[in-house]
């Protein structure tokens, strides 16, 4: 994560909605050209130490349109490495918009056409977040197989529909899936 610059521009945009205390961490932005990009108004996500920003470019990138989430709100983020660029799912649950990433209700939303390592470094990032305020611990495997391990009386998300279970769950209460992680 260290070798990952941080887009000034995209810094500076964000600066008067950063918190105090709070640290931008990582910025992506998506692709000019290729799958899933934007050549009028590419989408950016700033990363803090706290929350995500999405920040929504409109009217040729004149408009600006932040969306913030909190990393609680998150129940789980899944990478789709393409050739060409790649995409990261975000599922947030009981968010409810009409707008932005998860507009008409959907609990997952797409963040589309991000470099391949721009997009896994997001990924990841977010995991790490989502696996300290679980209090779990990161195993260091890939996005997806397995990347968390429940410690202590945490909890286990189902890859599969993003619902919380308990840390010793063998399968999801929600859908049934095998846990990863589980014993």
């Amino acid at each position: 994560m260290d070798d990952m610059p941080i887009d000034s521009e995209e810094a500076n945009a964000v600066r008067d909605l950063m918190w105090p205390g709070e640290q931008i961490m990582l910025t992506v932005k998506q692709r000019r050209v290729g799958p899933g990009g934007s050549v009028t108004a590419p989408t950016s996500v700033i990363a803090t130490n706290k929350r995500l920003i999405i920040l929504n470019r409109a009217t040729l990138g004149i408009r600006r349109d932040y969306e913030v989430i909190l990393y609680r709100q998150i129940t789980s983020v899944r990478l789709e490495r393409g050739m060409v660029s790649s995409s990261v799912f975000v599922r947030v649950q009981g968010y409810d918009t009409d707008k932005g990433l998860l507009k008409r209700g959907r609990q997952e939303g797409e963040i589309d056409g991000l470099n391949n390592n721009d997009a896994k470094a997001l990924a990841d990032f977010i995991n790490q977040q989502l696996a300290e305020f679980n209090g779990l611990e990161t195993t260091g495997e890939p996005v997806g197989e397995q990347g968390q391990k429940a410690v202590n009386g945490a909890y286990l998300y189902c890859g599969a529909c993003g619902a919380r279970n308990d840390a010793d769950a063998r399968f999801c209460t929600s859908c049934g899936s095998k846990l990863e992680g589980s014993q």
